[in-house]
Order: structure tokens, then C-alpha cells, then sequence
């Protein structure tokens, strides 16, 4: 993201990138297409990552990268994920990058 001035008012805008990896317990459907386009359309988020670790004979564990804008909430990406019967294992790793 970057440091925008709005040339009519003279003022600056900050830019937020947010990035999480996600460690996440699924079913074999919904498939990890399905899965990243339904992550993909929740508010803030401009792009999700996902790789398969393991597959089992009734589960998939998979790393999840989601980034996007500040206005990725953790919250929607869990109900989301629950919504789609997966388990989140954990949050791996946080980035927030703040451009002033």
C-alpha cells in the first residue's frame, strides 16, 4: 500500500496492509478453490493464499495467507472458515504494515 495526498484538500490518507497465515484443519470439500473465493469476497481482503500440507483420508490441513486493507476482521475470516467446516488451528503469523 502507499502514502496517498488527495491533491483537493491537501490531505493524507494512510494506508493499511494487514497479512495473516493461518493454520487450518478442513473436509476435503469445500476444495481449496472454493474455499480461497469465498475468503476473497469478505471486506478488505484483496488476496488469499492457499497450500496444501496434508492430506488425510477424511481431512486436508492447509495453509491459509490472507492480505488485504485494515478492514480484514480475524473474526469474519473465523466465522467464515466455520461456515465451510474447517477448524482454525492457529494464527501463525500477523503483518501489519502502516504507511504514513
Amino acid at each position: 500500500m502507499i502514502y496517498q495526498k488527495n491533491h483537493f484538500t491537501a490531505q493524507y490518507k494512510i494506508k493499511m496492509k494487514i497479512e495473516y497465515t493461518l493454520d487450518v484443519l478442513k473436509p476435503h470439500q469445500p476444495s481449496i478453490d472454493q474455499l480461497a473465493r469465498t475468503l476473497e469476497a469478505l471486506t478488505g481482503v484483496k488476496a488469499v493464499e492457499i497450500k496444501v500440507e496434508e492430506i488425510d483420508q477424511k481431512t486436508t490441513s492447509i495453509t491459509i495467507i490472507i492480505a488485504g486493507s485494515g478492514n480484514i476482521s480475524i473474526e469474519e475470516i473465523t466465522k467464515t472458515l466455520e461456515a465451510n467446516n474447517c477448524a482454525l488451528h492457529s494464527v501463525d503469523k500477523v503483518t501489519i504494515e502502516n504507511w504514513k
